[in-house]
């Protein structure tokens, strides 16, 4: 997830991991690489727990894993030009939906054999497309997509509603799966709630909405 870790430890994912671990009262050593490798280093141990994770990535059943309660949202949502009519994935059966190459949009999107895609290098490609007519929608997210559309002129001529996201993908910590994993996975979601009692972490499973306010753990 682009911008939400960072080598300098300032992402918002960072912080979030530093609040986790404190509200646990565990030192958490944070090591960035590339995701091939964290999953082989939780398979041989050299890893305890890694994140953020998606289903849309884990082959297999959810119950072949040892993950943590949602600690993020991520809201996939549908821009539209204004009145074209078009509201629903329901409505693109004969219409070209205009997505980025490696982002993840969720299984049920991605299975859907009544859509269409058109894959792009970046957000702004597709905002350009869709206001050349050439798609009839795009599947984008929150904050990027949205950031695309508000730095093009044309942006009053596109329709999104973050409220009313298309999906809703979990983001959460996945642990070992031994009885380790299983009680450091405990130890998270109880750490996050405390966040969530606290209002540091808010989150809406209806919506999509994720908030982290960061104020005690700069």
């Amino acid at each position: 997830m682009p911008g939400l870790l960072k080598e300098d430890g300032t992402g918002i994912f960072n912080k979030l991991n530093n609040a986790i671990f404190m509200e646990m009262s565990k030192d958490a050593e944070l090591s960035l690489t590339s995701l091939n490798r964290t999953r082989k280093g939780i398979k041989d141990g050299t890893f305890d727990v890694y994140f953020p994770e998606l289903w849309e990535n884990l082959p297999g059943e959810k119950s072949d894993y040892v993950v943590s309660r949602p600690i993020f949202y991520k809201r996939i949502i549908l821009f539209t030009l204004e009145g074209s009519g078009l509201f629903e994935l329901s409505d693109f059966e004969n219409e070209l939906l205009g997505v980025v190459q490696g982002f993840s949009y969720g299984r049920e999107i991605k299975s859907n054999p009544r859509l269409h895609f058109a894959f792009q290098k970046d957000d702004v490609v597709n905002i350009r497309l869709l206001l050349n007519k050439r798609i009839g929608g795009v599947l984008g997210g929150y904050p990027g997509t949205v950031i695309a559309v508000k730095k093009n002129d044309a942006a009053n001529k596109i329709h999104y509603n973050l409220d009313k996201p298309v999906a809703i993908l979990e983001s959460f910590y996945v642990c070992k799966n031994d009885a380790d994993g299983i009680k450091l996975c405990n130890g998270i979601n109880k750490a996050v709630e405390s966040l969530l009692r606290k209002g540091i972490l808010e989150l809406n499973d209806d919506t999509g909405f994720s908030r982290f306010n960061p104020q005690e753990y700069n």
